[in-house]
């Protein structure tokens, strides 16, 4: 099989149904974890508690930025292919509504207020709210939208 960027524009390859061959392939999770991981190391993300904001160019179905979450950073996903945007754009709406029904159905002003919860121990620690990623639809060759 020649590869997908030799074929054509990504927009045309990444339709809805490669989009979501992609996503649900455990080879492409894998690699992807694996390469994801490797920028971590590389950038030196890992030597911080502090969550950074990454930048994920050519972000895909957002398999990349569910690493990043996992890890406790925050992301942005751009990306060419509108399909493999939606397929990600998906993957944190479930994220969300999955959040939104542990915390009992709050509304965003009862998250912002419970954010803080007191722990057992008496201390104060933050309680994760909703997916940490961001979306854009943009052509990375035509160079940042802003």
């Amino acid at each position: 099989m020649s590869r997908p960027e030799l074929t054509g524009h990504a927009s045309l390859f990444y339709n809805s149904k490669e989009a979501r061959k992609y996503d649900s392939s455990s080879r492409m999770i894998g690699v992807q974890r694996e390469i994801t991981e490797r920028a971590i190391e590389l950038l030196r993300l890992h030597e911080t508690s502090e969550p950074k904001l990454v930048l994920d160019i050519g972000c895909g179905s957002g398999l990349s930025g569910k690493v990043l979450e996992e890890k406790g950073h925050v992301w942005i996903g751009c990306d060419v292919s509108r399909d493999m945007l939606d397929v990600a754009n998906e993957r944190i709406e479930r994220k969300r509504k999955k959040e939104n029904n542990d915390m009992g159905g709050m509304d965003s002003e009862d998250e912002e207020e419970s954010e803080d919860e007191e722990m057992e121990d008496g201390e104060r620690g933050k309680v994760e709210l909703a997916s940490t990623g961001d979306l854009m639809h943009h052509d990375m060759g035509t160079g940042l939208p802003f």
